[in-house]
């Protein structure tokens, strides 16, 4: 094969493993009444504590005002809750919920059970290749999209 139509086929692939993933993503993720990327949010939250709009923000690379519409939704659901600062009171801080400390930990377990049916064809060589090779991926990715925000 010439590296034009590697290149072809691996997108190809690419693009195909995307949309399968994303299919599977969302399949599992409306029985919990979620949304993808609310998972993520959750987990931030978790993490971080009770950290502000801003700091999830930060954390998670993506805009205030998305996590402001991720956070109003999430909090419609009843799995997060705003909080005022107890040290500063004009401070709103976030928290999960026990139903969202519950179902991020549903979603966590799930999150697994997808990253382990994607490997399970492989040797446990190429299982201990593939993050070194994702890692790659997104460094040259994030390369390119300086690249293009300059």
């Amino acid at each position: 094969m010439t590296r034009e139509e590697i290149t072809a086929s691996a997108g190809h692939e690419f693009q195909t493993l995307l949309h399968v993933y994303n299919l599977c993503m969302q399949r599992t993720l409306s029985k919990y009444g979620l949304y993808p990327g609310q998972p993520q949010l959750l987990f931030a939250v978790r993490a971080l504590g009770t950290p502000t709009q801003n700091e999830l923000a930060e954390q998670l690379t993506i805009s205030k005002a998305s996590v402001g519409v991720s956070v109003r939704r999430l909090e419609t659901t009843g799995f997060i809750k705003r909080v005022r600062d107890k040290k500063d009171t004009r401070c709103v801080r976030i928290m999960l919920t026990q139903k969202g400390q519950e179902y991020a930990r549903w979603c966590e377990i799930d999150f697994e059970m997808f990253f382990t049916t994607l490997l399970e064809d492989f040797t446990a060589e190429e299982r201990a290749n593939v993050l070194d090779m994702l890692q790659r991926m997104n460094k040259s990715m994030r390369a390119f999209k300086e690249r293009l925000e300059s």
